[in-house]
Parts: C-alpha cells; structure tokens; sequence
C-alpha cells in the first residue's frame, strides 16, 4: 500500500516520501510575474526543480472548477482552449497562452516517466468560485440549480451539491479521462473547500422526509447528536462518489494492471470536525474506498480547534493506509503583517520560516507518519527561504541536525507573524458558522 520510491528511514525503518502538491500556473507566475514563463519547457522546469529538492512524487493539478489539461470531455471548460475572461491581467493571458500552446499534463507525466518520478492528478472537490469571475466551469454556470445552499436558504455560488448524480458524474468523467491520459494515481483534495456538502433541497428536504426534522432548523453544535446525525446523512453522498469512482476504476485497473491508488487530502481538525464537512472517512477507511490519506492543517471551523496528525496515523495503521502529514509552502493569507499589508498571492518573506516548516515536518515523522503533504511545493522548490528546509525533507536525519542547529535557531527567528508557517494558506480567523 505504500507509495512507490518510497525511502527507509528512522530507528522503525518505517516508510518516508515527500509528496509536493503543484499549480504550475503558480510556478509560471512566480517564475516571472510580468509574463509568466516563457521557456516553452515549464511542466519540465518544475518537476525537475522538485528533483533537486529530493521530490519524486508529484501531485499535480487538473483544475478546479476549470480544468487546467487539453481534456476532450464534450461539457469541460480548459483552461487555453476558452475566450479568455475580460479582465485579465498580462500575467494571467500569458498564463493563459502557455496552456494553450500544449497539454501541460501529458507534458509532465512524458518528463516523469522519463525521469523515474511518480505523477498523480489532483483535482479540487468542490471550489467553484462565482459565476462572473471567469474560473467556473461552463457546466456549473449553466446549471444553477446545482449551486448549494447555506443554512438560510441563500445560494452558495462556490459549491455545487454531491447530491445530484450529473455533479458526482462530473468529476468522476475527469479522474476516468486522467487515468486513461496516464497518471500514477488520482488525487482528490477535500482542503478546497469544505464544507463539500451543505442544505441544498436535494439533502434537506430528504432529511426531513426521512425524519420528520427540518435540517435547517438544528443547532450547529459540536458534539450533538441530532445535528451529527444531519452530517452523516448529507455526507453519504460524498462518500457515493468514492464508491462509484471506485466501481468505474477497479475494471480499468484490472484490464491495464495498474495500481491507481486513490489518495485524499483532508483536514485535520478531527473525524467530528470531517464529518461536518461531509468527510466520512471511516467508512471510507472501512470500505476500502481510499488508498492513501493526506492532511493539512486547515483552520475553517471555529468550533473545532485540534489539529492533529496524530489520530489519522493510528487510523491508516488500523487499515494499512499510509498518512502523510500537514504541511504548506505559502504563508497564511488572511493575516495582517506588521507593515500593515496582507498577502496577496506574490512571492513576500512576510510569514515564512523554514525551521518552522522542518519542526513540522520532523514532528510528522517522529509520530509515524509515512510522509509530508507538501502544498504549494511550486513555490517552495523556488522560494530560497522556503527551499532551504524544503530541500531537507526527504531525510529526516539532515531535518533534525537543521531544528537543532543554534546557527539555523539565530538565523530564523520564530515571531507572531511565522509561528504558523506551514498550515493551510486558506485557514480562517475563526468566521463562525459552516
């Protein structure tokens, strides 16, 4: 079950990758945030920037709500094959033409494959932006009854409901077509952005046919039963999705002998806190519908404030699951520096400190993690502050000498503006309410 390449290492031998999860577009805009890059060889320039780092596992990013290959499914909306947006910057229409001029995917997975490296697709579960904004997909845009609802009966025009077949169908068809272009393995990332399931008609009106209870009228507490009860009945059909994912995968794995695992990022604010946003995944542990589990320490709930590797490892010891600790190369978005500016997506010091980032990683593999989920690795294989522990990853002997080295403690200085570095860049201040 565990991830191929994989490095023995510690006093258990237990099994050590490093995965970096990628955006190329990214890595173009931080490449050369006027133009993007203009090389004609940038899949290529960031895979093998992972290399140098000791990064042989990729995950590798299909899209969102637009899908970021040269897919040939009749309903998809691509990323360089669209009317560009009005609105676009010069950055973002350079971007824009780079993906047009090849299939940055096939681009990949021909220079992984030639350089022995492990390339899945990822897709993003649920993060639709808004109509208007020129990054959903025509399908959604065109189906606006699909589009969730919050508790007060208010459209939610980033999420679409998993209740309705043709959604789950959707992404279903995306990871089918990956698989068949070639990729290793298939990612689904459940960080973007919960919840995936809400009060759309289709869940709520079926929760009170079922019990007699209008779910919009329950508590959000924590701990409740009647409102965990709501959760696992709206949460059955994310897990439906795995289950019909995993029927249309088993025969295509069988007739190509190839292993595809099924890897899923998730918080990890705690099982409760999962099944709040639709995330079952015991049952999905149970069902065998998973095959590797990520974390990342996303902070969306206010009422759930334990993040911890630690459960989910015992977890994928208990079904032979390997789990990857929680780990980021971007600093939080939503925090004011001291100069008075917040990040804004560009490259900035503000917020970043490589000890603090190899403190995490080395408490991941001191707990018995199988490795680290490294989001955003685009930037942190090019960053030189970041890179300078991203590039001790892969060996967590060279890890602990850096954390204990009074050099690397002097030189980086932990400060209320980096002490977080390393969760999720998406984390909230605690906005209350699901």
């Amino acid at each position: 079950m565990f991830a191929d390449n994989a490095v023995a290492t510690g006093k258990d031998s237990q099994e050590w990758t490093i995965w970096g999860i990628s955006e190329l577009g990214c890595w173009l805009g931080h490449s050369n945030p006027t133009f993007g890059s203009p090389s004609g060889s940038d899949a290529e320039e960031c895979l093998d920037a992972h290399l140098e780092c000791g990064i042989r596992h990729v995950v590798w990013d299909l899209g969102r709500s637009i899908l970021n290959y040269h897919s040939d499914l009749p309903q998809a909306t691509c990323k360089g094959l669209r009317e560009p947006p009005e609105g676009m910057s010069a950055t973002q229409r350079a971007v824009e033409n780079i993906y047009r001029q090849r299939c940055q995917l096939r681009a990949a997975l021909r220079h992984a494959g030639a350089k022995n490296m492990i390339l899945y697709g990822r897709l993003c579960m649920n993060r639709h932006y808004s109509p208007g904004q020129g990054r959903t997909g025509k399908l959604f845009a065109n189906h606006p009854q699909w589009f969730e609802q919050f508790q007060d009966g208010w459209m939610d025009t980033t999420r679409v409901c998993y209740g309705i077949p043709e959604v789950r169908r959707e992404r279903i068809d995306v990871f089918m077509e990956a698989a068949a272009i070639g990729v290793d393995g298939l990612h689904l990332d459940f960080c973007r952005q919960p919840p995936m399931v809400a009060y759309h008609p289709v869940f709520a009106n079926g929760y009170h046919q079922k019990t007699g209870c209008d779910p919009r009228t329950i508590e959000n507490e924590p701990g409740d039963e009647h409102f965990l009860d709501w959760c696992r009945y709206r949460a059955e059909a994310v897990t439906a999705l795995l289950r019909e994912l995993k029927t249309e995968l088993d025969p295509f794995r069988e007739r190509w002998i190839r292993r595809l695992p099924i890897q899923v990022r998730i918080p990890n604010d705690g099982f409760e806190a999962n099944l709040v946003a639709g995330l079952d995944i015991e049952t999905w542990c149970r069902e065998g519908l998973i095959d590797e589990l990520m974390l990342s320490e996303l902070h969306w709930l206010r009422e759930y404030q334990d993040w911890n590797d630690r459960p989910y490892i015992e977890l994928g010891h208990r079904y032979g699951i390997p789990v990857y600790g929680s780990s980021n190369c971007l600093p939080r978005q939503n925090i004011q520096w001291k100069d008075g500016k917040n990040w804004s997506g560009q490259l900035s010091p503000h917020g970043v400190n490589p000890l603090v980032l190899a403190r995490r990683a080395l408490k991941n593999h001191q707990e018995g993690a199988q490795g680290i989920a490294l989001y955003q690795s685009d930037t942190g294989v090019q960053w030189p502050d970041s890179r300078e522990a991203v590039i001790l990853l892969a060996d967590p002997e060279a890890l602990r000498n850096y954390v204990n080295d009074p050099e690397v403690r002097k030189r980086w200085p932990v400060t209320d503006e980096n002490k977080e570095y390393g969760i999720d860049n998406h984390s909230k201040l605690f906005k209350k309410g699901i």
